[in-house]
């Protein structure tokens, strides 16, 4: 199976992106794509999306799919399932199909990415990623509003000999601060913010280039042996709210 999907700018065309899955296909895997009358059930399952469906055959796999347009959030996305020609099956596409949704209703995004999950507003976009041995961390951008989020592991062997607070302490970013231990949810956390403290600082702040409003915080999953953290920084307030909502649905799988 592989899904591709982005924001789509001016008209949406379905012929023309198939033109060009076409035109990719010949070049690279020597398959014609033709264009293919979608089974009813699957039409039933895409009913909220304007759909166009493909075909194509190789020497022993047979590729089915469907290009999906969303007028709501402006997102095409391109689904398309590879069977070998000897077993098919018509069932788990279609179970696939059923529980695909292009975006919620409540303007937030569930972001998922090997064992974390956040939900993230869809105005904050993925600016950056990284994914390394025992440590991810994602960056979303809303102007000058920052949200980054950590995941460190094994915990057992990052706090071996040393508590939470001890290593948030080596990170950079709390080297030159004074962490908070708390407990929150029943979980062991550390947290710590950065806030002018007077009002023409808060003003100044804002011409500055580096963000004078910091908020973090680090907890312990320990049932999944696993380290979190969330930091939000930028050159105005943040919305208390909107942190903790933030932190609280954000997980380890």
């Amino acid at each position: 199976m592989e899904v591709k999907w982005g924001p789509i700018k001016g008209k949406f065309s379905h012929s023309a992106h198939l033109k060009r899955l076409s035109a990719l296909h010949r070049k690279t895997l020597q398959k014609t794509v033709t264009e293919w009358q979608l089974p009813f059930e699957w039409e039933i399952a895409l009913s909220d999306y304007q759909v166009s469906g493909f075909t194509w055959q190789g020497q022993t796999t047979i590729g089915q799919g469907v290009i999906l347009y969303c007028p709501s959030c402006r997102n095409a996305t391109l689904i398309q399932f590879f069977q070998p020609k000897s077993i098919q099956t018509a069932k788990i596409p279609l179970e696939i199909l059923k529980t695909f949704n292009d975006h919620r209703e409540d303007d937030q995004v569930v972001w998922c990415a090997f064992d974390i999950r956040a939900i993230i507003p869809e105005n904050y976009k993925l600016v950056n990623h990284r994914f390394e041995a025992g440590k991810y961390e994602l960056r979303f951008a809303d102007g000058v509003q920052k949200i980054n989020l950590y995941r460190w592991a094994p915990a057992s062997v990052l706090l071996r000999q040393r508590d939470l607070r001890q290593f948030a302490e080596t990170m950079p970013d709390f080297s030159s601060c004074n962490p908070t231990a708390e407990i929150i949810q029943g979980r062991q956390a550390v947290k710590w913010s950065q806030i002018p403290r007077f009002k023409w600082l808060r003003w100044a702040s804002r011409l500055k280039p580096k963000p004078s409003y910091q908020w973090w915080r680090l907890w312990h999953v320990e049932e999944k042996n696993r380290i979190l953290g969330v930091k939000m920084h930028g050159k105005r307030p943040f919305d208390s709210y909107l942190l903790n909502r933030i932190c609280t649905n954000y997980e380890s799988l």
